[in-house]
């Protein structure tokens, strides 16, 4: 049940408002991930039994045609850690965030660690990736599927991101914590503006902390799966006005098209380069809802 003051909130600001609504009646589409760490794309597509069609901005990435989770996870290859469970939108922060083999990587709330895993298999299991997070039981399932996929290049750390130690990196992957309206098909949510804005107070000292950990020249990747501007756009605004040093810059994936950043909401106004930050909302191409903003360090 979607609450009448979010339709309220967003009918100006989602695209074919009355299709979007009507996605909240319709199951999300299960998609997974080839390893390709254990197992190459098409020696998986010639062993599986699930009927998998190609997500058209990954190469690994599928999904399951008339499926369900618990049929993936029922077959050998989920057992044997050939496929990874992984909603399609998911698969975008780390092709944004472009990894190479010699990246020095921080991913600040990494666990259960499908963004992650998915990193390192980018990375060919070189080069060097922080996995953090700082809730004991998320970092075992974290550790879990690290284990299971066979990622090799990955330390694990348990820090709250405000107080993460002085270290510098590359590149950083900061997937916050957020009011998961662009989820609120797969899970339960309390929802209020109240809540919105306490995520919002939370987010601008996780990336203001991201930033200070951030190298000179180096890339942070900022991604939400809400739709709520304060956490969003006003997030990134927060950041861009304190720091001299972040640039914004243009987000392209091949396959995929993507709706730009707000520059206005409500009696809010946003910088125009808000415009190079980018939304997916569900009806796109029934996955999670999700906003990535691509900053680097001048």
């Amino acid at each position: 049940m979607i609450p009448k003051k979010l339709k309220q909130r967003y009918k100006k600001v989602i695209p074919n408002f009355e299709k979007f609504l009507s996605y909240h009646e319709k199951p999300q589409a299960v998609s997974v991930r080839v390893n390709t760490l254990k197992i190459r794309r098409q020696d998986l597509l010639e062993m599986t039994k699930l009927n998998l069609k190609p997500v058209s901005w990954y190469e690994n990435g599928f999904f399951v045609e008339g499926g369900y989770a618990a049929k993936v996870t029922n077959t050998l290859e989920y057992f044997l850690g050939y496929i990874y469970l992984q909603d399609a939108a998911s698969m975008l922060p780390p092709l944004v965030l472009e990894p190479s083999e010699t990246d020095r990587i921080l991913d600040l709330t990494a666990a259960p660690g499908s963004k992650t895993t998915q990193i390192s298999q980018m990375m060919n299991n070189k080069g060097c990736i922080i996995a953090n997070d700082n809730a004991y039981e998320r970092i075992k399932a974290l550790r879990g599927n690290m284990n299971k996929l066979g990622c090799m290049n990955i330390a694990v750390t348990r820090f709250d991101v405000r107080s993460f130690p002085d270290s510098r990196f590359d590149k950083i992957l900061l997937d916050v914590p957020c009011s998961l309206e662009g989820s609120m098909r797969k899970y339960f949510i309390k929802w209020s503006e109240r809540i919105i804005r306490g995520f919002a107070s939370l987010q601008k000292k996780m990336i203001s902390r991201a930033w200070q950990l951030l190298n000179p020249g180096g890339i942070l990747i900022y991604s939400t799966c809400t739709y709520a501007p304060e956490e969003n756009e006003g997030v990134v605004q927060f950041l861009l006005n304190n720091n001299e040093d972040a640039v914004l810059e243009p987000i392209k994936i091949k396959g995929i098209k993507l709706h730009s950043g707000l520059t206005k909401f409500r009696d809010t106004s946003f910088d125009a380069e808000l415009k190079k930050t980018v939304r997916l909302y569900i009806h796109d191409y029934n996955t999670s809802g999700f906003y990535i903003a691509k900053i680097r360090k001048k």
